[in-house]
């Protein structure tokens, strides 16, 4: 790839466009572990969601671009206690997920090193959709990776990783250190394929004394429950030796892998024992009529399934509250559809209408499999899954409600509503809200803010993207500078009754080069807030001389020797806030970094880093408690709109 071609990303560029909710992760690992879990292996998963600073240097040192992405966003671990799980384990893998491809490192007869396989694979669609749609515009793929190791060679890797392979230099002059590490490597590789062979002697003796129960505990090297084995079976077994080929010998020849296939077919986990394994391997392989006789009599896979704490549990059931994460009520203009004529009003009300629609497929078709591809009213449920679009070509008008339950939250539900129509002078106008909704806490629950769950819906960026909204004025994903000559035009946005984007101004003095000074924000780049924020925000950036001219005609009191430089956000309410250098310099903002079930993590940013968060906050926090549009009532109503 060319040097120019080469993706490169700040980390402050990727931690505001790359957004993985920790519910992708989790579900992940859960996946993964409930497939082991049914087939009885012995493992440990691990699991990680790879951090801005992390991509940022991955971005930095590799070619990253159109013909090759980052594809190990999210990564998992597999540590398996007994080496010939590997290949078992990466056919559950492939049977789990879509595979992309495999990778291994060769082994040579000389040399011990350590052995990497890792898969990559496609995330599920119900897990891609949770994760922002800016990341897939940054180089990095829709998938994530696996790596499989055994625990002896997790061990032993890390260390000869960090104390030798990044101290090469080093270790070359000094090779009979070296020679004895590698003498120890080869003792633990020795040490995997080991505990297999001592395992496979020792059932082979167990079988030769009897002892079935062992024999099949060790001969499988599965997780067994503690049930003992029916006593009509061990009586069979005792009275078949009679017999060459008896069922005792078969049960001990068959190999493994056969009987993990088979667990990994059931439709739902069964208690693995030495009486399950039996029967598995008497219904795939054996079919002897006596053993089909005892364990029917005992119902064999149901024998020893204990009630699970959520089976036999007993709500009390409280109303849902709604939250809103995000609102809008908006012109969509059509500034953005790119054509000579400007678009008529069907035109930009069809072409928002397919957007939403498409948005709603990708994100629920693989749910509701009849779901129609073109535009169209429709309506689904299954449990927590809700879909109801109405749509009114003739009339210009779409209405649509979506909901799901949230992955790792319990008793939250996500929701999306959506009203798309043209009003009395032809405007096609776009009303969104997202939110989520709950049980109403109890007196000791500690609600958390709103702002912390930010989110507008996919289909609200790609039509602000690619369709273009007006909001008091036509939005923007740069910086617009304020000339003396569009004054009147900005103030007449800024006392717009419609507008629901603040306007952010920021005025700043000349230099000696007769630039613009924005040194005094330090980190803040105006840039890079614009990007974040512009799909609900208006940036202007001024020089003094109109920039005060602005403030004056805007009501800012002392704006002829006061405040400039100086950031000012006019909401659409009426009030102004102004923030000068001291405010930028003493800025101290705690920054939330990643949430995990049980803890959360922030880091304190201050100065110009600090005030850019919490510029975005106060933009953010306004827009989620403003009143826009508070979607259809649902908990009020039991329908949307036709």
């Amino acid at each position: 790839m060319k040097e120019q071609e080469k993706a490169v990303f700040t980390k402050e560029e990727l931690a505001v466009a790359v957004r993985v909710p920790t519910v992708v992760e989790q579900d992940l690992k859960r996946i993964i572990s409930d497939r082991l879990e049914q087939c009885g292996l012995y493992f440990r998963v691990f699991s990680r969601i790879k951090t801005a600073t992390s991509m940022a240097r991955k971005f930095e040192m590799k070619e990253y671009g159109e013909g090759r992405k980052l594809q190990d966003l999210i990564g998992v671990r597999i540590n398996l206690y007994f080496e010939d799980d590997t290949d078992i384990c990466k056919n559950i893998m492939e049977h789990s997920f879509e595979l992309v491809d495999w990778s291994t490192s060769e082994r040579s007869e000389a040399e011990f090193k350590p052995t990497k396989l890792n898969g990559v694979f496609r995330l599920p669609d119900y897990l891609k959709s949770e994760i922002s749609s800016d990341t897939w515009e940054m180089f990095i793929d829709d998938t994530f990776e696996i790596q499989i190791k055994t625990m002896f060679f997790e061990g032993w890797h890390e260390i000869e990783h960090d104390m030798r392979y990044k101290g090469e230099e080093l270790w070359g002059h000094y090779p009979s250190f070296s020679r004895y590490l590698n003498s120890i490597l080869a003792t633990l590789e020795l040490c995997d394929k080991s505990m297999v062979t001592l395992f496979e002697d020792l059932g082979h003796e167990l079988y030769k004394s009897g002892r079935w129960s062992d024999m099949i505990k060790s001969h499988f090297r599965l997780k067994l429950g503690t049930a003992s084995l029916y006593p009509e079976v061990e009586e069979l077994l005792n009275k078949d030796m009679e017999r060459v080929e008896n069922l005792a010998k078969k049960i001990y020849k068959t190999p493994r892998p056969v009987l993990i296939e088979q667990l990994s077919k059931r439709s739902r986990k069964i208690p693995i024992n030495v009486n399950t394994i039996i029967a598995l391997l008497n219904d795939s392989q054996f079919h002897d009529s006596r053993l089909s006789a005892i364990f029917k009599s005992y119902d064999v896979y149901n024998d020893g399934r204990e009630e699970s704490l959520a089976e036999s549990r007993h709500y009390e059931l409280r109303p849902l509250t709604r939250h809103t994460v995000f609102q809008m009520c908006t012109q969509v203009d059509g500034s953005r559809i790119r054509q000579e004529q400007t678009p008529s009003s069907r035109q930009i009300f069809e072409r928002s209408a397919d957007i939403i629609y498409k948005w709603i497929v990708r994100k629920y078709g693989v749910l509701f499999k009849d779901m129609p591809q073109g535009v169209c009213t429709y309506h689904a449920d299954i449990l927590a899954y809700h879909v109801t679009v109405n749509y009114d070509p003739g009339r210009y008008r779409l209405n649509m409600h979506v909901r799901h339950m949230d992955m790792e939250v319990g008793g939250r539900i996500w929701y999306s509503e959506a009203s798309l129509e043209t009003d009395a002078n032809e405007r096609v106008i776009l009303k969104v809200c997202n939110g989520y909704a709950e049980p109403e806490p109890d007196d000791n629950f500690v609600q958390e803010s709103a702002g912390i769950f930010f989110s507008y819906p996919g289909y609200y960026k790609s039509i602000v993207d690619n369709v273009g909204i007006f909001n008091g004025t036509v939005c923007m994903n740069k910086r617009r500078l304020l000339r003396e000559e569009r004054l009147p035009e900005l103030l007449q946005v800024l006392r717009d009754p419609e507008r629901n984007f603040p306007l952010v101004v920021i005025v700043s003095k000349e230099n000696q080069d007769g630039m613009m000074d924005e040194d005094w924000l330090a980190p803040f780049r105006v840039s890079d807030f614009t990007r974040t924020v512009w799909r609900y925000a208006h940036v202007f950036t001024g020089y003094e001389e109109p920039g005060r001219k602005f403030l004056k005609q805007a009501g800012v009191p002392d704006a002829e020797t006061e405040g400039v430089p100086g950031l000012y956000i006019f909401w659409p309410d009426g009030a102004w806030d102004r923030y000068g250098v001291e405010d930028v310099k003493n800025c101290s903002f705690g920054r939330h970094m990643e949430a995990r079930v049980d803890m959360r993590t922030y880091d304190i940013v201050r100065g110009g880093q600090g005030f850019y968060h919490k510029i975005v906050t106060d933009l953010r926090d306004w827009n989620v408690s403003a009143d826009m549009w508070e979607g259809f009532k649902l908990d009020i109503l039991t329908e949307i709109p036709q």
